[in-house]
C-alpha cells in the first residue's frame, strides 16, 4: 500500500518511511474562484478588443465609449483588470499546489507554503485522537476537516483542511496507527 512520493521531497522521509497517502486541499477550495477569475478575465478582455475583433457587430454604447477619443483608457482599463484577475487566478493556483498533506507509516505532515515554507508533524504514536469534521454541504462536495490531536498538550494539533475523502484519511491514519502498536 505504501507508495513512492510524487509531490513530497525525499529528503524529508527517512529511508524506513513509507507514503501511505499524499493528497492536497480540495479543488474546491481554490480553484472554483481561480476558474471564475479566468472567465472574468475573457470577458475583460473581450470587452476590451470589442471592435477590434467583431468589427460588424456593435454594442450599444460600448463600442461608441471604445471608438471614442478616449476609448484607449477604457482599454487599458479592461486590459489591467483582466491582467488582476488572472493573478488572481495564479495565486489561487499557487496556494493550491502548495499545500500538501502527507501521511507515511510513521507520521503526519502538512507543507504549507508559496515562497516560504512550513511543515508541521506529528509522530503516529503521539496521536490520541482524530475528528472529522463535515458540514452538510461538506459531505455533499466530498471534503473536510481532520484534526489529529496529541494528549501531551507540547504539541499543537495538526489540521488538515479541506481534504477530500476525509473518512478514508481517518480510516488509513487509524489503521497505520494498529499497525505500529
Amino acid at each position: 500500500m505504501a507508495a513512492k512520493p510524487k509531490h513530497i521531497s525525499s529528503k524529508l522521509l527517512t529511508a524506513d518511511e513509507n507514503v501511505l497517502i499524499e493528497t492536497r486541499t480540495s479543488k474546491i477550495k481554490h480553484m472554483t474562484g481561480g476558474a471564475f477569475s479566468l472567465v472574468l478575465m475573457a470577458v475583460m478582455l473581450l470587452v476590451a478588443y470589442w471592435n477590434s475583433v467583431f468589427t460588424s457587430t456593435k454594442i450599444p454604447y460600448l463600442s461608441d465609449i471604445l471608438s471614442s477619443t478616449y476609448g484607449w483608457l477604457f482599454t487599458i482599463a479592461f486590459v489591467v483588470l483582466a491582467g488582476l484577475f488572472f493573478l488572481n487566478f495564479l495565486v489561487k493556483y499557487l496556494r493550491w499546489i502548495s499545500t500538501l498533506y502527507v501521511m507515511t507509516n510513521t507520521r503526519v505532515i502538512t507543507k504549507k507554503g508559496i515562497l516560504g515554507r512550513s511543515y508541521e508533524d506529528m509522530p503516529l504514536g503521539m496521536i490520541t485522537n482524530i475528528d472529522v469534521r463535515q458540514s452538510a454541504m461538506q459531505r455533499f462536495l466530498g471534503y473536510g476537516t481532520v484534526t489529529f490531536s496529541s494528549q501531551s498538550g507540547v504539541r499543537d494539533d495538526v489540521v488538515w483542511k479541506w481534504v477530500p475523502d476525509p473518512i478514508r484519511a481517518r480510516r488509513m491514519v487509524q489503521e497505520a496507527m494498529n499497525k505500529r502498536q
